[in-house]
């Protein structure tokens, strides 16, 4: 089983294979596109946590089951180590540019009134955040942002954002 064998690697050896180890889209004869067009929950949440518990089978198994292909663990099993490992490279690298895209567009510092009225107080709340805003507080619509497709839901923030630079250029070109 593949899964244990990534498992059994020393940090060094990880730490190497993530600096040269060869990448691959192509896992079971399906060729995956970027990871912007999994949904939004998926990329954000699911992924990190199935990373986080060591959990490859379970997170490939999502990645085909999202793209309308069902596959049994025993098909995850009878991966080899090397496309394992190559598949399991390219989605770490598919979350590190999904994570430098919000980086370079959707992280702005908090100005000095937003500070003093206690924004880092929303951090405790995560994603919800997001989610919240995205849905204009509407709790029972959370479900619909996570499965929309990541890039749709980058767009709608991204579209916000600007709105919101407009707007506040707007208003101290009027003063």
């Amino acid at each position: 089983m593949w899964n244990s064998q990534f498992l059994s690697l020393t940090q060094e050896e990880f730490n190497f294979l993530l600096k040269n180890g060869k990448r691959s889209s192509k896992l079971l004869n399906f060729d995956f596109e970027s990871l912007i067009y999994s949904n939004w929950g998926t990329v954000k949440e699911t992924l990190p946590d199935l990373f986080a518990k060591n959990e490859y089978d379970k997170l490939i198994l999502l990645l085909f089951k999202e793209r309308g292909i069902n596959h049994f663990i025993c098909d995850v099993h009878s991966i080899s180590i090397a496309d394992g490992m190559s598949f399991i490279l390219w989605i770490i690298d598919e979350v590190k540019a999904i994570q430098d895209l919000e980086i370079d567009n959707l992280r702005s510092n908090p100005t000095i009134k937003q500070l003093q009225a206690g924004i880092n107080e929303l951090d405790k709340f995560g994603l919800d955040n997001t989610r919240d805003n995205l849905t204009d507080g509407k709790l029972w619509h959370y479900d619909k942002i996570n499965n929309m497709p990541y890039y749709k839901v980058f767009d709608k923030q991204l579209m916000e954002i600007t709105k919101n630079k407009i707007n506040e250029k707007m208003a101290k070109i009027k003063n």
